[in-house]
């Protein structure tokens, strides 16, 4: 049964939905489930009303109305069932203490970087489901550094040195993947890796494909393989200052900070739906 309207109704409020932009369809349709006693829609008023946030999901489902609804009504239960809220004060000292996934620099956009540093993983040495739930961390943690938080956007840098078959860890890549699939489209800018050499390319298809893919989910998406001299092309993306010393830079990773998250507080939908009452009353 479709939801036409916050307020419910007949043919009239049907076309002067249909005539809304996507997100708004989508921002009413999930504020009504929240009335209709969707407990995951209702903690999250914050996330339904963000426009950029709701057309993510818009755009991740090829502008399917419907689909982004059911989709994004998805994500909200995740966040409370995967306690996403609470996820950057989570203890990951051990993990962190391996140097494998951390935040880097900025590129010269701006944007911050994720880097993972594939030799290092051990499958046979961790938890599948903890290390997911590490980087998962590491996501949040990053993006809660910007006011433009839940949208904010970074690269994900992966260095293939030394990689070998066995980093290969089928188990994580299988947690891993539907969690950035279903609940962080759109937020990942440029996905860089290298070097590629003969090894690397010898061990695509079998072992790096599967994993970078996890990373780079979406279609319009694209994996960017640095051939030849990467660190001259990371020092076209980077400020020499922004980039390892390993990687070409002169950023030495032992200055090398986490990002400090800003705080975040959810609001419930019951709050933006008196305050669109009381904006609507006054006349705003």
């Amino acid at each position: 049964q479709p939801h036409w309207a916050l307020g419910g109704g007949g043919g009239g409020e049907r076309q002067a939905f249909n005539k809304m932009p996507k997100w708004m369809q989508v921002r009413d349709m999930l504020l009504r489930a929240a009335q209709d006693g969707d407990r995951y829609c209702e903690q999250y008023g914050d996330i339904i009303a963000n426009q950029v946030a709701v057309e993510r999901f818009i755009s991740s489902s090829k502008g399917n109305v419907e689909r982004a609804f059911k989709d994004l009504k998805a994500h909200l239960k995740w966040r409370h069932e995967y306690r996403v809220d609470g996820i950057v004060d989570e203890d990951f000292s051990d993990l962190k203490a391996r140097n494998e996934v951390y935040w880097g620099g900025v590129d010269k956009r701006g944007v911050p970087t994720l880097t993972w540093i594939l030799r290092k993983h051990d499958a046979n040495n961790q938890r599948p489901e903890r290390f997911v739930r590490f980087f998962i961390h590491q996501i949040e943690t990053g993006m809660r550094a910007s006011p433009n938080y839940p949208n904010t956007t970074f690269n994900i840098m992966v260095d293939l040195d030394e990689v070998g078959l066995h980093n290969n860890d089928t188990e994580m890549v299988a947690h891993l993947q539907p969690l950035l699939v279903n609940n962080y489209p759109k937020v990942r800018k440029a996905l860089l890796v290298f070097p590629i050499n003969w090894l690397v390319s010898l061990l695509w298809d079998t072992l790096l494909k599967p994993i970078l893919m996890t990373l780079q989910p979406d279609i319009e998406d694209k994996i960017i393989p640095l051939r030849g001299d990467y660190k001259a092309a990371l020092l076209d993306r980077f400020a020499p200052e922004e980039l390892e010393e390993a990687f070409g830079g002169t950023l030495p990773l032992s200055v090398t900070r986490p990002p400090q998250p800003l705080p975040y507080k959810r609001v419930p939908c019951s709050v933006i739906v008196q305050d669109r009452l009381r904006r609507s009353g006054s006349g705003g």
